[in-house]
């Protein structure tokens, strides 16, 4: 493929030459009395869903759903929701991707989280389960997750304070951290000023 061509693709495209036309090619279709206009509209919201991930990501999707064809050939393609559910498995969506989800932080629940110093693990929450934790165990995982993580913070902070290194890969889990931890303030922070706007 030429410079010109990876420039000019599409993040449909993308997903077609990554992931539609390697199934097509093993023979994945669709059945023959459904209008190649669905066809078309399958395709186009099937390449839309997968625009967020990265080429190995697609690669391992396309690899995932080789066996997966419905029908008694195994060969139609199959439905959305699936294909959705083996794209999570092989590369979470990012939260940012969902912005109906962020919500959740522009809420009562999201200033109660900074309160309690819980957006991280909120936030980690949703990433994993794509809901809130509303219920009482939801919560307590998370307010666990919450304290594990700022101890573990305040030791590194300790220790690099003391002017000693950090151990093995303690560096780049606070680093990870502290800029989740700032993005995810960012969230609650975008709706507080747009309240005062």
């Amino acid at each position: 493929m030429t410079d010109q061509t990876d420039q000019t693709e599409t993040k449909r495209d993308r997903v077609r030459r990554l992931v539609i036309e390697p199934l097509t090619g093993r023979g994945f279709r669709f059945p023959r009395v459904m209008p190649e206009a669905d066809q078309r509209k399958a395709l186009d919201a099937l390449a839309d869903a997968l625009t967020y991930m990265s080429d190995e990501g697609l690669r391992r999707v396309s690899e995932a759903l080789r066996t997966k064809g419905e029908g008694s050939a195994k060969c139609f393609w199959p439905c959305l929701a699936t294909v959705e559910g083996f794209a999570e498995v092989c590369e979470r969506r990012p939260l940012s991707e969902l912005p109906a989800l962020l919500r959740w932080f522009a809420s009562a629940a999201g200033h109660e989280a900074l309160i309690g110093d819980r957006l991280v693990a909120e936030y980690l929450f949703w990433q994993d389960r794509k809901r809130p934790p509303v219920h009482p165990r939801d919560r307590e995982i998370v307010a666990r997750r919450a304290v594990e993580m700022a101890s573990k913070a305040e030791r590194i902070r300790d220790r690099i304070g003391r002017g000693l290194q950090p151990f093995d890969d303690d560096g780049e889990w606070l680093r990870w951290y502290e800029h989740l931890g700032k993005r995810v303030n960012g969230y609650v922070s975008a709706d507080q000023q747009g309240d005062a706007a």
